[in-house]
């Protein structure tokens, strides 16, 4: 950012009076609101992946429950 752009952005309230006078105070506000609300940040989960897929990202592999079969029903045997 060069130093004329960090000048004029660093008055907050003069750049909102500036913003309300330029679009007006409804249009300033609902600019606010959706920016807050965009810009929140999600969690990622890892709670759906494979073993396999958890062991290659580095976390821990789950235990199985206790009364679960090692082997899924759909696995073939032989």
């Amino acid at each position: 950012m060069s130093k004329q752009q960090s000048l004029s952005v660093s008055d907050l309230s003069r750049t909102v009076e500036e913003l309300v006078r330029r679009f007006g105070a409804w249009a300033t506000l609902k600019a606010a609101v959706l920016g807050a609300m965009k810009h929140r940040q999600t969690r990622n989960h890892a709670t759906h992946l494979s073993d396999r897929l958890r062991r290659d990202a580095g976390l821990p592999v789950r235990e199985p429950m206790p009364g679960q079969p090692l082997v899924p029903p759909w696995f073939p045997r032989f």
